[in-house]
């Protein structure tokens, strides 16, 4: 058993010491095949940048040509320009008759056609035989103002005197209304200044009522005063008497008596005198009373007659007040009155007229011609607006017009003559500009060239091509219209200059300013510091700047 493991043993070493064997002899052979390696690459790099070398220098040009922009060119040459004013229009007969029918009326046949030649008279159109829709409106509102004019006249509101005014005729003006109503309130002003015064009497009356009845009061109270000191003094004097008295009964000298007596006596007087003063005051104040309430009563009638005046002027004013809305009643009854009569007359002139302008059955030709429009078919319904047909009359001219901008009618002049764009289509035809006018569409901004047509092949409806401006001029440079720019300093073209270079040609858009000389609707007339046959660029792929490098359409190198 041990001798079979090392067997094993030897036989495994010999294996490996034969393996490292091998890989010793392949180290030894490996740095050849890297160099010839190491060779590949280098030779293969030296291709690659030869090649890349080798496009770089004959597409680089090519290559940088495909980012510029694209620019489409012409020559500047010597060349014609036939300022012409191009235009289309419709052939119109001028000053057409057009057969109008005022009131509608529906069409129940049609009797000619376009083109159809008609004489005075002819029958055109035949009409449904009833009254036209106006005439029967005209008709009815006249009705309903009529009776609206006869309720308003009797609802009752309206002034006997106006209505029998109204009915035979008399009309009131506006001078009469206003001196009606200056009268009436000329009464009024005098009515309120009588109150005015009326008033002004009754305060005063009653201020002097016043003022008596306070004086009055005080001179009763001063005559009653006056009354009681005769009382006064006779009470005194009787106490002094009833002592007296007392005093001589009790006395026993006969001279006190005495003397006591002669007292007594003067009393007495006194008394007397008090008694007759009292009478006599008392006499007084009833005379005083009886003056003072004739007084009072004078006052107090004057008191009483101004009031009634106050009553009677407010009883005028109430009175006048109403008269005069009374009279503003009726005349403003008058003026709508009279007015809806105004409208009534109004209404039966319309009447009238449309019954005078009522036809028959039929639309007859007024004029002899040509029907150049046939405005209705069988069903449809006549209208102001809308000519029923539109007839040339023989004899007279047709014409033709079309929009032009201010600028090109500023080239044309009336008189000029025109002639048609397709001439080898017609073998007579004569044009002659006979108008210049606004165009309605843009009064500001553009004309109407009208124009005077003469040709047997020529008819109304039909559209014209015409050309008509100056006759050709050769000029030493010109370009097309797209060629011309235009900026804050003024008008100029962009010319193509090459520039050589190690890797080709370049082209450089370069500025060049020009004036213009004359122009037609392709070409444009310059002068320029230019020699001629230069590039002049008409349209590019996009905005170009001068300076700026640029490709030919029709280059790619």
């Amino acid at each position: 058993m041990t001798e079979g493991k090392d067997e094993k043993l030897i036989e495994d070493t010999a294996e490996e010491t034969a393996e490292e064997t091998a890989v010793k002899v392949k180290t030894v052979e490996d740095p050849e095949k890297a160099a010839r390696r190491r060779k590949d690459r280098i030779k293969n790099a030296i291709i690659i940048f030869l090649a890349v070398l080798l496009f770089l220098t004959f597409f680089s040009n090519t290559w940088m040509n495909r980012t510029l922009p694209e620019v489409a060119t012409a020559y500047v040459q010597e060349g014609t320009i036939s300022p012409k004013v191009r235009g289309t229009g419709k052939v119109e007969a001028d000053n057409p008759y057009k057969v109008v029918v005022k009131q509608s009326r529906k069409i129940s046949s049609v009797l000619v056609h376009v083109g159809d030649t008609v004489e005075q008279g002819d029958p055109l159109f035949e009409l449904e035989d009833m009254e036209s829709e106006e005439l029967t409106k005209a008709q009815e509102e006249l009705s309903k103002l009529q009776t609206a004019y006869e309720t308003a006249m009797f609802d009752g509101t309206v002034p006997d005197a106006v209505i029998t005014d109204l009915r035979a005729g008399v009309e009131s003006t506006a001078d009469e209304y206003q001196e009606k109503l200056r009268k009436m309130q000329s009464r009024l002003d005098a009515a309120k200044a009588r109150l005015d015064a009326a008033k002004a009497a009754k305060r005063a009356a009653e201020d002097q009522k016043v003022a008596l009845e306070i004086q009055f009061a005080r001179e009763s109270n001063e005559n009653k005063y006056n009354e009681l000191t005769p009382e006064y003094t006779s009470a005194i004097a009787t106490y002094e008497l009833a002592k007296l008295e007392i005093e001589i009964s009790e006395s026993q000298n006969e001279d006190d008596k005495k003397e006591l007596q002669e007292q007594i006596d003067a009393y007495k007087i006194q008394l007397a005198y008090n008694t007759k003063d009292k009478s006599q005051l008392g006499t007084y104040e009833s005379q005083m009373a009886l003056g003072r309430d004739y007084q009072l009563k004078l006052v107090q009638r004057v008191v009483d007659d101004a009031t009634k005046d106050v009553t009677e002027a407010e009883a005028e004013i109430t009175e006048i007040e109403k008269e005069k809305s009374e009279l503003t009643t009726a005349i403003k009854a008058e003026i709508s009155l009279t007015s809806q009569q105004v409208e009534i007359e109004r209404a039966q002139e319309k009447v009238k007229k449309l019954e005078a302008e009522s036809i028959g059955t039929t639309i007859d030709a007024p004029v002899a011609g040509t029907i150049t429009t046939v405005g209705y078919v069988a069903g449809e319904t006549t209208n102001a607006d809308t000519p029923a047909a539109i007839i040339q009359v023989a004899g007279r001219d047709m014409i033709a017009s079309f929009s032009v901008t201010n600028e090109q009618a500023r080239k044309v002049h009336i008189g000029d003559p025109a002639e048609p764009q397709n001439a080898w289509y017609y073998t007579d035809f004569t044009a002659t500009l006979s108008a210049i006018k606004n165009d309605p569409s843009d009064p500001s901004g553009k004309k109407l060239l009208e124009f005077k047509i003469a040709s047997p092949e020529v008819q109304a409806g039909q559209n014209v091509a015409l050309q008509i401006g100056q006759n050709a001029q050769t000029y030493e440079l010109t370009v097309p219209n797209s060629a011309i720019r235009e900026d804050n300093n003024g008008k100029f073209i962009l010319i193509v200059q090459s520039k050589s270079s190690p890797l080709g040609n370049r082209y450089v858009a370069t500025r060049v300013d020009v004036e213009i000389q004359d122009a037609d609707d392709t070409n444009t007339a310059i002068t320029a510091p230019l020699q001629g046959y230069e590039y002049v660029i008409t349209t590019s792929s996009e905005p170009i700047k001068p300076g700026q490098y640029v490709r030919l359409a029709d280059s790619m190198s």
